[in-house]
């Protein structure tokens, strides 16, 4: 599994988003952004952004959920046993 950090660079170069865009939608500084990016210190909030300026949603998911088919399942509310937060591709 990758690091939120990992995930977010993965994703931005995928989606041709620059770390400068992504501190924009944020309203703070590259350098600010960059920060946050090594400390991994995003709100709650900054992260529904950053999900949102990538076209990704944020989604829990039940790390114990039964696989079938391939795929897990997707919990839409939060319920906090569930401890995974991944981005998730609305355009699947």
């Amino acid at each position: 599994m990758l690091a939120l950090k990992e995930t977010i660079k993965t994703i931005s170069k995928e989606k041709k988003v620059t770390q400068l865009e992504m501190a924009e939608t944020l309203g703070i500084s590259k350098q600010n952004f960059s920060n946050k990016i090594q400390r991994n210190t995003f709100s709650p909030d900054e992260l529904v952004k950053i999900a949102d300026r990538l076209g990704m949603e944020l989604a829990f998911i039940d790390k114990d959920a039964e696989i079938k088919n391939g795929n897990k399942y997707i919990i839409k509310s939060v319920i906090l046993h569930y401890r995974l937060l991944l981005f998730v591709n609305l355009r699947l």
